[in-house]
């Protein structure tokens, strides 16, 4: 899938977040109550056969092996936002997000290194059994027009494109 169509999904599925669901957005709910939200969003973009939206994934799959997805921590960590076939195959992971909130917004080093690893970076897709497509950095804002985004792809910051127009 090609990064126009994606971008697109992603521009949707913010769009519907802020307009049914500014509520939570507003209340300053946990960062994992708006996730969740904006992944039923992001599902009902239809993102093709055999894709599936998981939020807080943590398994890694190397061969026929289930293991804790390490990408920073050697205890696993947990991305936000998957689209991926589940079928095991890195080849079939094809987005990821990491999703912060405007008052939770600190520069967060740790997530964009994270970006870099899943989508490619330094070869860690073959090693490690990553191998996004794109990665997505959304710091939402208190208001849509607020809402700032980086892509990820092959491990660099491929576009900081503000919000998605």
């Amino acid at each position: 899938m090609k990064l126009k169509e994606i971008k697109s999904k992603v521009k949707k599925a913010l769009d519907n977040l802020y307009e049914k669901d500014c509520f939570i957005i507003k209340k300053k709910l946990c960062e994992r109550c708006i996730n969740h939200r904006f992944a039923i969003h992001l599902e009902k973009q239809n993102f093709g056969d055999g894709y599936y939206i998981d939020c807080e994934y943590n398994k890694s799959h190397l061969g026929k092996a289930t293991d804790l997805k390490k990408v920073s921590s050697i205890n696993g960590n947990y991305i936000d936002i998957i689209v991926t076939k589940r079928d095991g195959n890195y080849v079939n992971d094809l987005v990821c997000f990491e999703v912060k909130k405007w008052n939770n917004y600190h520069g967060r080093k740790k997530d964009r290194s994270n970006l870099k690893i899943l989508t490619g970076g330094a070869n860690q897709a073959n090693n490690m059994g990553f191998g996004y497509d794109y990665g997505f950095y959304i710091i939402l804002g208190k208001k849509k027009e607020e809402t700032k985004i980086e892509i990820y792809s092959n491990g660099n910051l491929f576009q900081d494109s503000g919000f998605l127009v």
